[in-house]
């Protein structure tokens, strides 16, 4: 949020807030699947650790840059690229480690409580963000993230996970990051859940640019209403997540339900007329969008092989936040030319339209022609004995299941 509101003091631009935004993604778009091979192939604890410090190095220049007063445009872009470029490795190690940690069993539970404490960091940080940089600026707070990841690396010093059996995989580097997507490929419910999902972050999750431009433009409340923003969205992931966490076995149904929900409620609050009816609206957006984000992660986990999982949790990092490089631009030049209401409209447009013509698309495929005839024809079979066979012995009771289509030895279900 910090870094949002430093670019858009730095160029009063709604436009340069999504490039911003987008950068941060786009190596996951161009190199996300290898991230997962790496997961699948590396100690995942030893990956975390290099990559947290790594964000550790990025931040510290950030700092530096800001307060010495030499940050421009492009170099907060360069940071932003490289920001993002960690991530391809971290989100799919790190979705990973987390069935290493609890097991297939709680898997649904635990994937829902790994959501919760990433997405309430993101958004209790911005709110206290949104106080501090009115007190020590955004290079104060810049300063206080990069001291945040002593404690990060600290806590991974702590975890000592089950040690997972050596990878006897000998794929070539391009063909392993390609079997991801195969592995998706042929599960049409995994397609569809991606599908959903990936138009959902593309258009409809930007808020890191469409409620800074509601602080700064529409209701012009500063960095401290904007921090409220956060904090009411928070409030409302936090009771999505924990009602999410407690279904045993999300299905794709939930998933469409959760983006209809969501679409419906952004849609809601993007044209609420007054700063504290947006701030209420805010809530059942977070609400639905992590009931949607918890059923997405469960759904995804409970679905793959160990083998596979590295890899299919950075098919559904590329498909999540791979979109932001062409959904942060767009909403951002929506915002610039239409109004930042429509810009946040867009979005929600977007997710309700994925979400029902994804369930069309399922619903086709559950009603396919061919099962049906057979079902048909078996019915017809079952309807109108069979013509009397010339010279036929009587029916007895030993040899009657001949002609008897319901029995074992007659006709049997497909």
């Amino acid at each position: 949020m910090a870094l949002d509101w430093f670019v858009l003091n730095l160029t009063h631009s709604g436009t340069a807030v999504g490039w911003a935004a987008g950068l941060q993604f786009a190596p996951v778009l161009m190199f996300g699947l290898w991230g997962g091979v790496l997961a699948d192939r590396c100690d995942r604890r030893t990956l975390l650790l290099w990559a947290q410090s790594l964000y550790a190095a990025q931040a510290l220049l950030l700092t530096v840059t800001v307060l010495s007063g030499h940050a421009p445009l492009w170099l907060i872009y360069v940071l932003s690229f490289a920001l993002g470029s960690v991530f391809t490795v971290e989100n799919p190690a790190r979705l990973s480690f987390v069935t290493d940690l609890v097991g297939g069993s709680l898997i649904t539970n635990a994937a829902g409580l790994s959501i919760l404490s990433l997405n309430v960091a993101r958004l209790i940080g911005p709110a206290i963000a949104g106080v501090l940089i009115a007190v020590i600026g955004t290079g104060g707070v810049f300063a206080v993230n990069a001291v945040s990841f002593a404690v990060v690396l600290a806590g991974l010093l702590t975890i000592r996970p089950q040690p997972r059996p050596a990878p006897v995989e000998r794929t070539p580097w391009v063909e392993a990051g390609v079997a991801g997507l195969r592995y998706v490929a042929v599960r049409p419910e995994l397609v569809a859940v991606f599908t959903i999902f990936g138009l959902v972050s593309a258009f409809a999750l930007n808020f890191s640019t469409t409620l800074t431009l509601f602080a700064g433009r529409v209701f012009d409340v500063g960095s401290r209403g904007l921090g409220f923003m956060s904090t009411a969205l928070s409030v409302g992931t936090i009771a999505g997540t924990l009602v999410a966490t407690r279904r045993a076995s999300p299905c794709v149904r939930t998933v469409v339900i959760g983006a209809v929900l969501f679409g419906v409620s952004e849609a809601l609050a993007a044209f609420m007329p007054s700063y504290l009816t947006f701030l209420a609206l805010l809530l059942p957006g977070g609400f639905t969008l992590m009931t949607l984000n918890t059923a997405v992660s469960a759904f995804v986990q409970s679905e793959v092989s160990d083998a596979m999982r590295g890899r299919v949790m950075a098919v559904y990092t590329v498909i999540s936040m791979g979109g932001a490089p062409m959904g942060g631009p767009v909403i951002g030049w929506i915002s610039q030319h239409t109004g930042v209401r429509w810009g946040m409209a867009s979005g929600a447009a977007a997710a309700v339209l994925a979400a029902l013509t994804v369930a069309l698309w399922l619903a086709r495929q559950h009603a396919a022609p061919r099962p049906l005839l057979r079902h048909r024809a078996h019915r017809a079979a079952a309807a109108v004995p069979p013509p009397a066979l010339p010279h036929a012995p009587p029916l007895t009771p030993a040899n009657s299941s001949v002609f008897d289509p319901t029995s074992t030895g007659g006709m049997t279900h497909d």
